[in-house]
């Protein structure tokens, strides 16, 4: 700014001198003016040299300046620590550090694996020989101890601040904690009893220690986790699950156990019969087991299990027979009304003989 000052001095003192020779040309001689022109260019080499004297009076006080400030920074900065880890020591006046804004702005770096315990030990030093007390944000405790978990892998800036009561150093420590991976957990499964025609339905609860998504799969026959049993599903089966979270997997196996329920035979309908004396009637029963169990058919008298009736003339009248299926295991029957019309005949003459 007095660099600005002092040039537009020098340029408006010109033109006035210069007007003040234009103004003197008039009335003085010649050689009058070269005397007034000789003493003006020695006044501006007068003025050139204030000139030069002030800027550099300038450049002195700039470095002055910049000397002052360069040691204030300096006593400001935090003493370095030795390879020991040793805090800074106190200085005279209270430092305060200023938080780190990424995680690459640290004085102490620990390194631990996940599920393990971050224990920062410290080396204290106070050249009074004062008592030091210190804390430290989270996730340290105020010991400086934290029990991480399976899903706390990442890093983290913990400030350490020692104080003497009276005086106070802050220290930036990077915690890295390393991921660990870990099989996904599946809950017990209890062995699975059912019988046949239930609906039976499987729903593992699984977690992951990482957090990590689970692919759960399970095999025949649940493997939708949901089986509807019918008549031929009885037996037993070992049903696996496997979680994995993509890298590594777990497995249990479940036994499922179906019980047989009998299912029984069934008797096709079998119409009732009507027919006339001397006629021969035929009962041929349909019979079905959808378990394939092997059938034990009887018809009752007068028709007998060959189903077959030939009838005489003193037959007619009203039968009910009684078909019955066995499967071993149950029984069934179907009732047949039979009815048999009189059919009268002449009498027969058979033979003749004297009394």
């Amino acid at each position: 700014m007095k660099k600005v000052v002092m040039s537009l001095t020098i340029i408006v003192m010109f033109i006035f001198l210069v007007g003040c020779l234009d103004y003197q040309a008039y009335q003085a001689l010649e050689e009058q003016n070269t005397t007034e022109e000789d003493n003006l260019l020695q006044e501006i080499a007068q003025i050139e040299d204030e000139l030069a004297l002030v800027e550099e009076e300038e450049e002195i006080e700039i470095e002055g300046f910049a000397e002052e400030n360069l040691s204030e920074m300096e006593d400001e900065n935090v003493s370095e620590v030795d390879e020991e880890g040793i805090l800074p020591n106190l200085e005279e006046e209270t430092e305060v550090l200023e938080i780190p804004t990424s995680v690459e702005d640290y004085d102490f770096k620990i390194t631990v694996d996940e599920n393990e315990i971050a224990k920062v030990n410290l080396k204290l030093n106070d050249p009074d020989e004062d008592k030091v007390t210190y804390t430290f944000s989270p996730p340290l405790d105020k010991n400086g101890t934290w029990k991480t978990n399976y899903g706390d892998a990442g890093e983290y800036l913990v400030t350490l601040t020692a104080s003497d009561g009276k005086l106070t150093t802050k220290s930036i420590i990077k915690l890295i904690v390393n991921r660990v991976n870990v099989a996904p957990i599946i809950k017990s499964i209890k062995d699975i009893v059912a019988k046949e025609g239930d609906t039976i339905k499987l729903e593992p609860d699984v977690s992951d220690p990482n957090n990590d998504p689970v692919t759960l799969t399970i095999t025949e026959p649940l493997n939708e986790g949901l089986f509807a049993s019918d008549h031929t599903s009885a037996g037993e089966y070992q049903i696996t699950v496997t979680a994995s979270d993509g890298e590594l997997e777990s497995k249990q196996t479940v036994k499922l156990s179906i019980k047989d329920v009998n299912v029984l035979p069934v008797i096709d309908v079998v119409k009732n019969i009507k027919v006339k004396e001397g006629e021969t009637i035929k009962i041929e029963p349909e019979v079905t087991d959808l378990d394939g169990d092997e059938i034990n058919l009887t018809i009752s008298e007068p028709v007998g299990n060959d189903g077959i009736w030939k009838t005489d003339y003193t037959d007619h009248g009203s039968y009910t027979i009684t078909i019955t299926a066995n499967d071993g295991k149950d029984t069934v029957t179907e009732k047949v009304q039979i009815t048999i019309e009189d059919v009268n005949k002449a009498p027969e003459i058979i033979d003749i003989y004297l009394g």
